[in-house]
Order: structure tokens, then sequence, then C-alpha cells
């Protein structure tokens, strides 16, 4: 991992940045996942996205059927979804980027079928990887402090510009700290 971070940042992709650490990213400002979502879109991935602010238990599969564009047979289970999302594999794209906006309203409701969706989306990387296909699930979040136990055999970390704590809070510390931390990089 060293040699990685070793790299010059113009030649690591954000595919390869996110992947280095798992395939699922946390975002918490709109703004930066933009500006990652314009690099994938760029570079020819897939992009789908979906705001999760009103998901539930009740509508989430039907919600996934829609923006996944799933067949009507789609089963709205958790294998189904395994299924359907196994079946979006294309070559014609570089890899598929799915974005989660919100997605800690859905969470907020149902923690666990929630996490049963990024782990299902974890695990199904690491197959589209084998294939020479990239899977990533990308998950903005209104809560600077969202967690996740391990997915799909990792756990899920902040991008890199908003990693430390005072990149996602508002208060007047968090700022302190951030500015604080610039003027050491300076140094």
């Amino acid at each position: 991992m060293k040699r990685l971070m070793e790299l010059k940042e113009d030649k690591i992709g954000k595919d390869i940045e996110i992947l280095k650490d798992g395939p699922i990213c946390k975002y918490f400002k709109n703004g930066i996942l933009d500006k990652d979502l314009n690099w994938f879109n760029n570079k020819n991935f897939e992009v789908i996205e979906m705001n999760c602010r009103n998901w539930n238990r009740k509508n989430a599969h039907r919600k996934l059927k829609d923006a996944l564009n799933f067949p009507d047979y789609y089963g709205e289970n958790m294998n189904a979804f395994a299924d359907c999302l196994t079946d979006m594999y294309n070559k014609k794209h570089r890899g598929l980027v799915l974005v989660f906006r919100s997605y800690d309203s859905f969470v907020e409701e149902d923690v666990k079928f929630a996490e049963a969706i990024l782990d299902i989306i974890a695990r199904e990387s690491r197959i589209w990887l084998l294939t020479g296909q990239k899977l990533i699930g990308l998950i903005q979040s209104d809560n600077p402090d969202l967690d996740f136990p391990e997915l799909g055999g990792t756990s899920p970390i902040w991008n890199p510009s908003e990693w430390f704590n005072a990149d996602r809070k508002n208060n007047e510390t968090s700022l302190l700290i951030a500015v604080f931390i610039e003027r050491m990089k300076a140094i």
C-alpha cells in the first residue's frame, strides 16, 4: 500500500484510489462526490445515481429495480439483487459506479438492509475485478459520522478529501484543526 501511495496522484485514477481500500467509498460533501463522478463519466464508466432519502424496507427493492433497470422477474430479495447485479456486467464500459445519495437516511430506516446491499456490491466487485471490470459503490451521507462494519471483507473508508473528521464537520474546533493541518503540510 505504501508503494501505491508513493505513486504520483496524476497516475492513479479514482477507480484505483477507491478500490485499493475496498469497493465502497463514503462521501459527505456533494461537491467532492460530483467532482469524482465527473472523472468516472470522462473515463467511460457507467454511473447510476440513486437518491435514498425516502428508501425503506417496503420500497427499496422497487427503487433499485427502477434505477438499475432490473428485469420484470426481479424477485425483490437479496439473492435476486445479487443475481441481477451480476448481469449488469457490460464490457462496453470500464466499469459500473453505483451512487447512493443520502444513504444515511436509509441506514437510519433499516441498517441491516442498507448494509446487506453494500455487502453484496462489495462481494460482487471482487468477482468483476477478476474478469477485468470494476464495480464501485459510492455512498453520500449527510451524517459525517456514518460508519459500517466490514462489507465484503473490508470496512468502507472516507474518500481522501474528507478522510479527516475536520473535513466533514463544520464546527469551529474542526475548522481550526483543518487550518492547523494545512499549515503543517506547508512546513
